[in-house]
């Protein structure tokens, strides 16, 4: 009726125990080193050099092929999580000429009553391994987000232009 187990019978729990603390600290380490060199890159943006900006020959040449196209050209108050108000801008730059853009800069300016409040130049298009250049006859997005907005102005009007190229080399 009953049968006697011997010992050599019985699954090995001991050496389970065993293993699966180690497994456990190995994945956390695997996960642990993911997420370091994965998502901690440290930004060390150098200056950029040789961007065109309006009085160069270069730039008057070549600005009329690039531009922020106008369907796409969006402008939009909105709030952060921690419910300040914030302006995001977005849009997509159409580089209509014959060189490669790896650098576009953007000038940001808000209005009250057509009367500039705040302004700054921010670069969406940079030399990044995740970001691309803008190649002949190509297009790219971009989005930028203002958080810190002065306190004068009255959420009138916000505007943006193209400030600034380099070609690539």
């Amino acid at each position: 009726m009953f049968e006697q187990i011997r010992e050599t019978d019985k699954p090995n729990r001991g050496l389970l125990w065993k293993v699966i603390p180690v497994a456990v600290v190995v994945f956390g380490i695997i996960i642990g080193l993911f997420i370091y060199f994965g998502f901690n890159k440290e930004t060390h943006s150098a200056p950029l050099t040789g961007v065109l900006r309006k009085g160069d020959p270069n730039f008057e040449w070549y600005k009329k092929y690039i531009s922020i196209d106008h369907q796409s050209q969006k402008i939009q108050l909105g709030t952060n999580y921690a419910g300040d108000r914030i302006v995001m801008f977005s849009g997509v730059i159409n580089n209509g000429g014959e060189k490669t853009l790896d650098v576009v800069e953007v000038k940001l300016v808000l209005f009250n009553y057509e009367k500039p409040v705040w302004e700054t130049v921010r670069t969406p298009i940079r030399p990044d391994p995740r970001i691309t250049s803008i190649p002949p006859l190509g297009r790219r997005s971009f989005a930028l987000y203002v958080e810190t907005l002065p306190e004068a102005w009255n959420a009138g009007q916000a505007e943006m232009w193209i400030e600034g190229f380099r070609f690539a080399q």
